[in-house]
């Protein structure tokens, strides 16, 4: 098994090969990994004596717990999350919102500019990680 420190640094080396990763987004990496984290429905990754432990928590009650032997599963869904939240991020400052007093619309416009920038990341990542991407592989380590 790798260490924590091992496997974000994997992701923060392919999360910089893309455009649309900075340092401020660190967090985003480095949380899942946390062992007092329980993320609503993101990522949380346990490394444990012999598998990864990935676990996925909606308000605080467990909804997902898979174990895995591969340090790729790990990186693809912490990356899938993470750069899917970039994305959304990036949306919001761009259109001047905080989701708080001011929304995100939802058009096709925005949907598709959206999943540009996700498609963009992964392009940039390349290997088995875009292929898992446009597989559509997150919904299979999460069912």
């Amino acid at each position: 098994m790798h260490s924590e420190s091992e496997v974000t640094s994997m992701i923060f080396g392919l999360l910089q090969s893309t455009s649309i990763y900075d340092d401020s987004y660190s967090n985003m990496v480095t949380q899942p990994f946390q062992p007092d984290y329980y993320g609503d429905l993101t990522p949380c990754v346990r490394i444990r004596d012999t598998a990864y432990e990935i676990v996925m928590y909606e308000r605080g009650v467990q909804m997902l717990r898979k174990t895995t032997k591969d340090v790729e599963d790990v990186i693809y869904w912490v990356l899938e999350d993470t750069i899917h939240t970039i994305s959304y991020v990036k949306l919001l400052n761009k259109y001047k919102v905080d989701n708080v007093k001011t929304h995100l619309s939802y058009s096709k416009e925005i949907r598709s500019e959206h999943t540009t920038m996700i498609d963009q990341a992964f392009q940039d990542i390349g290997g088995v990680y875009l292929e898992w991407h446009k597989a559509g592989r997150r919904a299979q380590l999460e069912s």
